[in-house]
């Protein structure tokens, strides 16, 4: 039997978001810690970077209290502060729900496979493990290059015409010691804000896309069940292939991130094969019952991946619902800021500000679109299983897994709103017309 090299087997799938998470509070630096002082250490680290947080729409809240006019002319202020409060918020967030955060990345370590089933093609987690992990680092380092120029330029424009940071810190600083105080501490916070508000993007779309992968293995593995079931038989893999070469085409362009490949595995799902027979046999009846009961086995294998996806589907919606409605209101409320701010004096910045706050939310409803797009796949690659060769036991089984996928699957906001491509077509609708209305009021 002709066998691949066995793949690096990935004991965590999300090791990569640890740091970042940790760096802002989001993740102790000791989980489960069993000793006093990893338990001091842990608190006292969130409270600094909650004390940070905080600070800053403090002091942008007593500006807004000693220099008020109106609304309309308070505007962009009140919109600076919309970034930071969110940011608080997810920190909070986290820090009260570590519990379920710890158990939501457990249950993907134990329970994702990292192999498909071995049959005519097989596939692997390695591919959509790697994408979520460059998104993770892609966005990471866009993050913390945009936290650097939101500092840099304020103090580049200052050292230029000597103008107060007005815009920066919401105070009259002209000496210097207090120049290089403020620039440090606008380095630390602003660091912990777009970490704070770009990791929870990092972590929805490494989660959506490790959902994926598991999705296009569970379709590998439908796809090809009854042909497991041959293989487990003892069927010879290359012959079973020249007969039924058709299914290569059969799942061309039907993964996202991973890719099925026409060759033998040693492994089925995460399980050395060690069942090698004297007589491989050569000739075979793919309609007939004796291979039946191990096509039964293999469509249960399936329905237990498939139950694995949809448990690991609502602990994640569980977990991100509550901060994708915070993120959808916030992002609504910024676009109709900056869009506002925009027509009343227009400005490179604010420009790239909101292509900036556009893609953010992008990358939520996309990676959720992918989520919902991949679940449909799976009643096509169960129909596509050579349901006609099996017997009845196995259609029966193969219906109840039809039936089980019935129900479009997606993760939404508030458990209301759907996080797709439509939604995001939505909030820019929705942001535009508040930019209307406000344009309307101030004229």
């Amino acid at each position: 039997m002709a066998v691949d090299s066995k793949p690096t087997e990935i004991s965590d799938y999300t090791h990569f978001i640890i740091i970042p998470l940790q760096i802002v509070g989001c993740w102790d630096w000791f989980q489960n810690p069993d000793k006093q002082y990893q338990i001091i250490i842990n608190n006292i680290y969130l409270a600094l970077v909650l004390f940070v947080l905080i600070n800053f729409p403090t002091t942008l809240i007593v500006n807004l209290y000693t220099e008020w006019v109106n609304v309309m002319g308070s505007l962009e202020m009140l919109a600076d502060g919309l970034p930071l409060l969110v940011a608080v918020a997810v920190v909070i967030y986290f820090a009260l729900y570590k519990t379920e955060l710890y158990e939501l990345v457990d249950f993907m370590n134990g329970n994702f496979k990292f192999h498909s089933a071995r049959g005519l093609t097989n596939m692997t987690m390695e591919q959509s493990y790697k994408s979520a992990k460059n998104f993770g680092f892609v966005y990471t380092a866009c993050t913390l290059f945009s936290v650097t120029m939101y500092v840099m330029l304020p103090m580049i424009v200052h050292m230029w015409t000597k103008q107060p940071l007005q815009n920066w810190m919401y105070t009259d600083i002209t000496q210097t010691p207090y120049i290089v105080m403020a620039f440090l501490y606008q380095c630390l916070a602003q660091a912990f804000v777009g970490l704070a508000v770009g990791q929870l993007g990092v972590f929805f779309a490494a989660n959506a896309i490790l959902l994926c992968g598991q999705l296009d293995l569970l379709c590998c593995s439908l796809r090809n069940a009854r042909y497991t079931g041959l293989l487990q038989t003892g069927v010879q893999h290359k012959v079973l292939l020249q007969e039924y070469a058709g299914i290569v085409d059969d799942e061309r362009h039907n993964y996202i991130y991973s890719e099925a490949e026409a060759k033998d595995s040693e492994y089925h799902y995460d399980a050395k094969v060690t069942s090698y027979f004297v007589d491989r046999r050569s000739e075979f009846d793919i309609y007939s019952a004796e291979f039946d009961e191990a096509t039964a086995e293999a469509l249960r294998e399936c329905a237990r991946v498939c139950q694995v996806v949809a448990t690991y589907k609502d602990k994640f919606e569980d977990f991100v619902s509550p901060l994708l409605v915070l993120r959808v209101v916030q992002v609504t409320l910024y676009l109709c800021t900056l869009l506002y701010a925009a027509s009343v004096k227009f400005e490179l910045t604010t420009v790239e500000y909101l292509a900036a706050v556009a893609l953010d939310i992008f990358v939520y409803c996309y990676f959720g679109n992918q989520i919902i797009l991949q679940a449909s796949r799976v009643s096509t690659a169960a129909y596509q299983c050579a349901w006609p060769a099996m017997g009845v036991r196995p259609r029966r089984l193969l219906l109840n897994i039809l039936l089980a996928n019935k129900r479009p699957v997606a993760v939404r906001a508030g458990r209301f709103l759907p996080m797709d491509l439509h939604t995001f077509v939505v909030i820019i609708k929705t942001s535009f017309s508040y930019y209307t209305l406000l344009d309307k009021i101030n004229n």
